[in-house]
């Protein structure tokens, strides 16, 4: 993943002040995590406020992103959180390691997404069935449908 002054260069209207640990997650979720705050560097230039990335982690097998706004108009927070939780449900079918097509694992002690090769380096099973992932779109609570997404669609097995 890219250094936090890079990202802070990259996306101008975010803070990346407060991600002390730096971003704890594999790079396979990098294009996840740009594609979030991409949604949210636009969201927050086109509507202004602020957005404090606090910490981006894997956490159970998906990604987290913490963040905080401030004096951030609510349909400009209500993108950021569309985004937020799209990229949430995305994780879940993305390998954590090498960012192919992937599925929650488990292997006794760890829950990972990962894809078939990486999930036998990990001695992990398919945790069966995996997550049922909501999305917020234009205000309504949807199913997430990994099928339906473009993103996952250009992925490889």
């Amino acid at each position: 993943m890219d250094k936090i002054s890079e990202l802070a260069e990259r996306y101008p209207h975010l803070t990346f002040g407060n991600l002390r640990f730096g971003i704890e997650c594999g790079d396979g979720w990098a294009d996840i995590i740009h594609a979030f705050l991409a949604t949210a560097e636009e969201v927050t230039a086109a509507g202004g406020g602020t957005l404090h990335l606090l910490q981006i982690k894997e956490k159970m097998g998906g990604l987290r992103i913490y963040y905080r706004m401030a004096d951030t108009p609510q349909k400009s927070w209500m993108g950021i959180d569309e985004a937020y939780y799209l990229a949430e449900a995305r994780s879940f079918h993305v390998c954590e390691h090498c960012g192919r097509l992937g599925l929650l694992t488990y292997n006794g002690l760890l829950y990972a997404t990962r894809c078939a090769e990486h999930a036998a380096e990990l001695e992990a099973e398919l945790v069966s069935p995996g997550p049922c992932m909501k999305i917020v779109v234009a205000g309504a609570v949807e199913p997430y449908d990994p099928d339906a997404d473009p993103f996952i669609s250009t992925l490889s097995d």
